[in-house]
């Protein structure tokens, strides 16, 4: 059998934990800043050649409203609306109003994250009366590198798993997450199966306070359990399925290989129309998420074999039409100056 359809994922998703506090230092977390950095930093040197119309000194404060009111509050509403809420219900929001505020916890949706960076891009424009195609190019840029990120970031927390595929899949992993969304019948075994490794309950191996409480929920210890005990990670082995990492196909398609094929054209077309790098990223991205979605496990609701992923990103698919429009009367107007 092949050695890489038997890997068991087993990640950490905390880099480290701050010693007598209940904070740690989160990949998820850390990924969101390497993309907010990077991106300034691409900005930056586009801003410097004249490849983008910000100004340099004005960048800092534009990224920064763009990571905080675009990226972190968009993306965690969309989260909140298109996936939470019709799964958990007005209810759920009763039981959890502070769900929406947990952000260290995961569940950013990257369309939210979209339309966020775009209300942040219109109302900055208006203020500084800027060309609105201009200011969305360059960010249409640089979101690819938090899309990246982001989705590695998904695969060290072992979450948006894939489909399941065949157990000689030279790509097929088992991610431990998955014993969650088990059947009763299974997670019992599952259960079974743990206490079997430990040779003990594994309420005996949860974290505890001073006083013997247990403080450590059934999900998070189990994954940490399979995280330290191999023993548990080989009991379970069999009731995971062989799935794809889509996880990483979506970092290498939404995110850097059109970082590289948008970045590639900017600096080679240094007199492009405003508005044709935001076109080609809705485009490209749409393509990229309906692709990889038929190899991702659906997360939310299906409709006749479509994806809410896919749903939504047809509407990206009609942001990018939106903005060929301007694209091509700049680009039109451009050669009607060079004739004149």
């Amino acid at each position: 059998m092949n050695a890489l359809a038997t890997y068991i994922h087993n990640l950490d998703p905390v880099l480290l934990n701050i010693p007598g506090t209940p904070l740690a230092v989160r990949w998820y977390g850390l990924a969101y800043i390497a993309g907010f950095i990077l991106g300034y930093l691409v900005l930056l040197q586009l801003s410097k050649r004249k490849l983008y119309c910000v100004e340099t000194e004005k960048l800092g404060d534009f990224i920064t409203s763009v990571c905080i009111f675009g990226v972190l509050m968009g993306g965690r509403l969309g989260e909140f609306f298109f996936y939470w809420l019709p799964e958990h219900g007005f209810s759920g929001l009763v039981d959890d109003p502070l769900w929406v505020f947990r952000v260290w916890e995961g569940g950013m949706a990257s369309h939210g994250g979209i339309i966020g960076v775009l209300l942040v891009a219109i109302w900055y424009c208006r203020k500084n009366k800027l060309s609105i195609p201009a200011v969305a190019d360059g960010l249409a840029i640089v979101c690819t590198i938090g899309l990246f990120f982001g989705r590695i970031a998904n695969f060290i927390n072992g979450e948006l798993y894939g489909r399941v595929t065949a157990a000689t899949n030279a790509l097929a992993m088992k991610f431990p997450q998955e014993l969650f969304s088990l059947p009763a019948e299974k997670q019992v075994q599952a259960r079974f199966a743990i206490d079997h490794a430990l040779g003990a309950p594994m309420e005996q191996f949860l974290q505890q306070d001073s006083a013997g409480r247990i403080t450590e929920g059934y999900a998070d210890g189990v994954l940490r359990l399979c995280r330290e005990y191999p023993a548990v990670l080989e009991g379970i082995a069999p009731l995971l399925s062989p799935r794809y990492p889509s996880q990483l196909f979506e970092a290498l398609g939404e995110g850097l290989i059109i970082f590289v094929v948008l970045i590639t054209l900017r600096l080679r077309w240094k007199n492009a129309p405003a508005g044709i790098f935001s076109a080609l990223f809705c485009l490209l991205y749409a393509a990229a998420r309906i692709a990889c979605e038929c190899v991702k496990e659906p997360d939310a609701n299906v409709w006749y074999g479509i994806t809410q992923g896919q749903l939504l990103s047809f509407g990206v698919i009609a942001l990018g039409c939106v903005f060929l429009v301007p694209a091509w009367k700049n680009y039109h107007s451009a050669r009607s100056l060079q004739k004149n």
